[in-house]
C-alpha cells in the first residue's frame, strides 16, 4: 500500500480538535463519533472514525454493520449509507455540526439494501433533500420495514457498551420512541436509479453513481467522489474479510468479478477506496477481493470436476482464505459459488 495516501485514524481528542477547527468553533453541539468513542468505548474493537479528505468522514464499523461515509461541502451533506437507527442521528448531527450552513441540505445513497447499510433511512430520508438507491433495492428495503422497527424500537439497548455519553443515549431514545410509526415512506429512497451510470453534482461537487450489474447483490452502487478520488464500493469489497454471499439478494460470483474489475479501472494509484467491510485504503483492496473471488471460482470448479461431494467442498478452506475475518461466512461463500457454477 502507498502509504502517502494511508486515511489517519483520529483518537477522540484530535476527533475533537479538528471538527471544532472545521466548524469555526471551539465548543460545538453534537460531535457524533466523539460521542460514540466516550470514555467508556473500546476503539479497537467497534467503531473508528476518519478523515480520509478535508471534508470526508468514514464512519468505519469493525463489529456491527457497515461502513458510511460522510462528505462536507458549505451548505450540502451527502451520507453514503445510515447503518442502524441508533447510529443515524449521530452522524445527521455530526454532520450539520461540520458543515458550515446551520441546516445543510441532505443527500443520501444507499450502496445497497442489506439493513446493516438502509436500517437507519428512517432517521434521514424524511428531511433529505434526496435520497438514491439502485430500482432493485426499492422493494428489497420495503421488505425490511419490521425488521427495522424492531431494530430501532431496541436502539438505546444496542448502543450500551459503545459510549456513555448523554447526548448519543439521547438520540437513541429518539430514535426508539418513534421507531413502532415508521412506514415504507420514511425508509424509501425517493430516486431509484435504473441507468448503469448517474452523474450528480450537489452544491459543487460532482458524483458518480455505478451500477456495474448483480454482483454482491442485484442492487449494487459504487459511488465515485471525481472531484476527490475517493471511491465508497459498498458491499462489493470486503477488506481483510470473507465477503458475505447472499443469494437471494442475486449475488453472482462471476458478475461479482466483472463489477470489481469496472470499479477498480476507476482508480488510480492515489484513489481512497472506502469498502463496505474493513478499513479504508487504496486499490489494493478492490484486487485482493477480486483474487478472493476468482481464487474461490477455480477451486469449487476444480472440486466440481473431481466430482467431489458438496458437503466436503464446504468443509474446505484454501490458502488464500486462511487469516480472514468474518470467518464464520466462509461456509456460505463455497456454498453460493458451488450452486452458481452448477446452475
Amino acid at each position: 500500500m502507498n502509504t502517502n495516501h494511508q486515511p489517519t485514524i483520529m483518537s477522540r481528542r484530535d476527533a475533537l480538535r479538528v471538527l471544532a477547527v472545521a466548524s469555526g468553533s471551539a465548543a460545538f453541539a453534537s460531535p457524533a463519533l466523539a460521542l460514540i468513542f466516550g470514555s467508556t468505548a473500546n476503539q479497537d474493537t467497534l467503531l473508528k472514525w476518519y478523515q480520509l479528505k478535508p471534508n470526508h468522514y468514514a464512519f468505519v464499523d469493525l463489529n456491527t454493520g457497515g461502513n458510511a461515509l460522510i462528505h462536507i461541502t458549505d451548505n450540502a451533506v451527502v451520507m453514503i449509507d445510515t447503518k442502524y437507527p441508533h447510529f443515524a442521528g449521530a452522524m445527521k448531527a455530526d454532520a450539520a455540526t461540520v458543515s458550515k450552513s446551520d441546516a445543510p441540505e441532505i443527500t443520501l445513497i444507499n450502496t445497497h439494501h442489506h439493513g446493516d447499510h438502509t436500517a437507519g433511512n428512517a432517521i434521514i430520508i424524511p428531511t433529505a433533500v434526496a435520497s438514491y438507491a439502485h430500482k432493485n433495492a426499492i422493494p428489497r428495503i420495503q421488505s425490511q420495514l419490521d425488521t427495522f422497527k424492531t431494530t430501532g424500537s431496541a436502539a438505546s439497548e444496542r448502543i450500551k457498551g459503545f459510549s456513555d455519553s448523554k447526548a448519543l443515549a439521547d438520540l437513541a431514545k429518539q430514535a426508539a420512541s418513534k421507531a413502532e410509526s415508521w412506514t415504507n415512506e420514511d425508509i424509501t429512497p425517493k430516486n431509484p436509479i435504473d441507468t448503469q451510470t448517474t452523474d450528480l453534482t450537489i452544491d459543487g461537487s460532482n458524483i458518480t453513481l455505478h451500477h456495474f450489474g448483480a454482483g454482491h447483490t442485484d442492487n449494487d452502487l459504487v459511488v465515485h467522489f471525481k472531484d476527490d478520488n475517493l471511491i465508497h464500493t459498498g458491499d462489493l469489497v470486503f477488506n481483510g474479510l470473507h465477503p458475505y454471499f447472499d443469494p437471494p439478494a442475486g449475488v453472482t460470483a462471476l458478475g461479482w468479478l466483472l463489477a470489481l474489475n469496472s470499479t477498480y479501472n476507476l482508480c488510480d494509484e492515489s484513489t481512497t477506496v472506502v469498502p463496505g467491510h474493513g478499513e479504508p485504503s487504496d486499490r489494493t483492496i478492490i484486487a485482493n477481493q477480486m483474487n478472493y473471488i476468482t481464487s474461490i471460482i477455480t477451486n469449487v470448479q476444480a472440486e466440481i470436476k473431481k466430482d467431489t461431494p458438496k458437503e466436503d467442498i464446504l468443509n474446505m478452506e484454501w490458502d488464500f482464505m486462511k487469516d480472514l475475518g468474518f470467518g464464520s461466512i466462509r461456509e456460505r461463500a463455497i456454498s453460493a459459488v458451488y450452486d452458481e457454477l452448477k446452475g
